[in-house]
């Protein structure tokens, strides 16, 4: 049998050593947890949707492309003594001004949707500006007032996205619940609880 001896010097470096060891172990964890923690909180969200409290919800139509259902649309609400928010691009606004002021005329909010509909996830920063005034710009041409609130085309957003838009004095709006797409599909995004 081997005995090994050490001085008092020998442990105290080998303590010091695994010491070290253990310290630098715990800094490298709690670096990671706070790189993944960080990364996940400073992901900007729009709002899909207000715990409100009460039985009531938010109607919202995206404008974009065709006006053949607007009067049908504004009956149908009407007689249900509901109002909307209608997210309107700026080519709607320049393709069916009348459309955007009967909207408007009709109680209903009318807000900003981009002018030309792109994607912006990704987008240039100058060029997503400059869309995003020129919607405003047609929609306070027709109603008189400026657009505070803003939905992505195709609901894409990042971080860019979201600060930009919110810097412009814009809140991002979202969807919680989607009808039936133009594909056949239903989704249903993240909502409250």
């Amino acid at each position: 049998m081997v005995v090994y001896t050490m001085t008092k010097k020998q442990v105290l470096r080998i303590v010091s050593i695994v010491l070290f060891i253990l310290i630098a172990l715990i800094i490298a964890v709690f670096a990671v947890v706070n790189a993944v923690t960080a990364g996940a909180e400073d992901v900007k969200l729009p709002i899909y949707c207000v715990d409100r409290g009460d039985n009531k919800i938010a109607l919202t139509f995206d404008c974009a492309w065709g006006n053949s259902n607007t009067d049908e649309l504004l009956e149908i609400l009407s007689a249900a003594h509901a109002k909307a928010t209608f997210f309107v691009t700026g080519e709607f606004c320049d393709k069916y001004p009348e459309d955007v002021k009967k909207f408007y005329e009709a109680g209903h909010s009318v807000q900003n949707h981009s002018d030309a509909h792109p994607h912006v996830k990704g987008m240039n920063i100058n060029d997503l500006i400059e869309d995003t005034r020129e919607c405003s710009r047609k929609i306070k041409m027709i109603t008189g007032e400026e657009p505070t609130l803003y939905r992505a085309p195709y609901g894409e957003y990042d971080n860019t996205v979201m600060t930009t838009l919110e810097g412009m004095g814009l809140k991002v709006i979202q969807w919680s619940v989607e009808g039936i797409d133009r594909d056949g599909k239903r989704t249903a995004p993240p909502c409250c609880p």
